[in-house]
């Protein structure tokens, strides 16, 4: 039985039968003489007693997951702005007690039919980077006085905070009041789909 050493420091145990067992991990190959091929690779790679998986690919692949975050986009949709709304305000808390959290919020007026990006406080810029240490919350928000019909909010942050709670809250100008209808919590925004991962 030959045993080799992965990249990552994994033990990988080459069988008789060409299967193999790739210490500290799940992960277990079928016989490789006669079953079922490993997704995404070839039966002819896998009858070549490589575990179906070389080890710069194993590699390429581990070192991807450690240097890309993937990011999720969280929208309100386009709101139709009730007329004593003032101000989109986008309240963030962070639940977590270790890591700090980077939240990116934007602003769009759609009443052209094209969106165009409004600054935001405190940032006093289109795109808004929030960082909220464990244990706080925060808050960014863009005077929507001057839109004539519609707006929507885009929250941005990694896919894996599952401890940051995003609420938008449409205001009125003092004492700014919630107002009915630009009001979307957490649980009411839809989630971007977009295809491999990006940054924000």
């Amino acid at each position: 039985m030959a045993i080799h050493r992965t990249p990552a420091g994994q033990t990988v145990k080459h069988g008789a039968a060409g299967g193999c067992l790739i210490k500290g991990s799940p992960v277990r190959t079928e016989s490789m003489m006669s079953g079922p091929s490993v997704k995404g690779v070839s039966s002819k790679a896998a009858s070549s007693g490589s575990c179906g998986i070389r080890n710069h690919d194993l590699e390429s692949r581990m070192v991807g997951a450690r240097a890309t975050t993937k990011r999720t986009v969280f929208s309100t949709g386009i709101l139709r702005r009730n007329p004593g709304t003032s101000y989109a305000l986008v309240d963030l808390v962070n639940l977590g007690s270790t890591s700090a959290k980077r939240i990116t919020v934007q602003i769009f007026d759609w009443s052209s039919g094209l969106p165009v990006a409004l600054d935001l406080t405190p940032c006093n810029s289109a795109k808004c980077l929030v960082s909220l240490a464990p244990g706080t919350s925060s808050f960014a928000y863009a005077d929507v006085s001057g839109v004539a019909f519609k707006y929507e909010v885009r929250i941005t942050r990694a896919a894996f905070n599952r401890n940051v709670i995003l609420n938008v809250t449409g205001l009125s100008s003092e004492p700014m009041a919630p107002q009915t209808g630009n009001n979307v919590l957490q649980q009411q925004l839809f989630r971007l789909k977009r295809r491999g991962s990006t940054g924000s």
